[in-house]
């Protein structure tokens, strides 16, 4: 990480879940506090409403290259990633703090919803999400992947009609294989370890998932492949990853003017270099 993102968060519940314990170091002073008092309820009178504030950060922290616990030399762990570094760096630039606490996708939309997390990152928007919560500008354009056994990559959606798919509960990528993929067969998971087992296992030809998500775990699962679909096939369903909050929350117009800065000054785009690499360049 760059050192504007010295802000860091400490590993505490679970797999694709969010919001964690912090480190207890200086970093305090930049990163969530573990009252966990969300900023519904904390009003505060900084630059754009925002300064000063305490929020919680829900989220999956077994989404590499996003979100995801990593265990140093001495046995301790924290949450890193692509995620966090962005929420590092919009907490150093706007001065709040924030918790990380995990949790289950199935759980993020109705927990910020309800004012008990703050924001969520790496959700794409839509009519009906808009409904009930804010989106801030994208910081991240994700790409379609599909995970199987070496030797058996299936590169298009015409080649995935008609197999055995495996996808997340709820994900873009689901809605997707619905509506692209009518004769495949499609098993729903509510974590990418089960989904991903399917294919290891061979019960299912494929896991269709984040393009990112996808390459990692071919990396760190020998004999697994992990091709991209080409996006004139995807663009419709996959939109940018955005950061998500509750219907009225103040803190995503600052988040916004935040994420214009990084573009600019090449910070976002350095970031994301170093945590998914210069394949998934979000560019201008």
């Amino acid at each position: 990480m760059t050192s504007a993102t010295s802000a860091r968060v400490a590993h505490g519940l679970g797999r694709r879940s969010f919001l964690g314990l912090l480190m207890a170091s200086g970093a305090l002073a930049l990163v969530g506090c573990s009252s966990g008092t969300s900023a519904a309820d904390v009003p505060s009178d900084g630059v754009d409403g925002v300064e000063g504030s305490r929020l919680t950060f829900i989220g999956d922290d077994n989404f590499k290259p996003y979100r995801y616990v990593e265990t140093a030399d001495d046995g301790s762990k924290k949450t890193v990633g692509l995620d966090i570094a962005v929420a590092d760096e919009l907490a150093s630039r706007l001065g709040f703090t924030y918790e990380f606490r995990p949790m289950s996708f199935t759980g993020t939309l109705p927990a910020i919803q309800n004012k008990q997390a703050d924001f969520s990152m790496a959700l794409a928007s839509n009519p009906e999400r808009e409904e009930t919560f804010d989106f801030t500008q994208g910081y991240y354009q994700p790409r379609v992947g599909v995970l199987t056994k070496e030797g058996a990559e299936l590169r298009d959606a015409d080649a995935l009609d008609g197999c055995r798919l495996s996808c997340m509960t709820g994900t873009v990528q689901n809605q997707m294989l619905t509506e692209l993929c009518p004769a495949a067969q499609i098993s729903t998971y509510d974590t990418a370890d089960q989904a991903m087992q399917e294919v290891v296992a061979g019960r299912v030809d494929a896991y269709v998932c984040d393009g990112a998500e996808g390459d990692s775990m071919a990396k760190a699962n020998p004999g697994l492949a992990c091709t991209l679909l080409p996006d004139d096939e995807t663009s419709d369903y996959v939109g940018v990853y955005r950061i998500m909050g509750w219907k009225g929350a103040p803190f995503i117009p600052a988040f916004d003017g935040a994420l214009d800065d990084m573009k600019a000054d090449g910070t976002l785009e350095e970031l994301i270099h170093t945590w998914v690499g210069p394949d998934f360049s979000y560019g201008a």
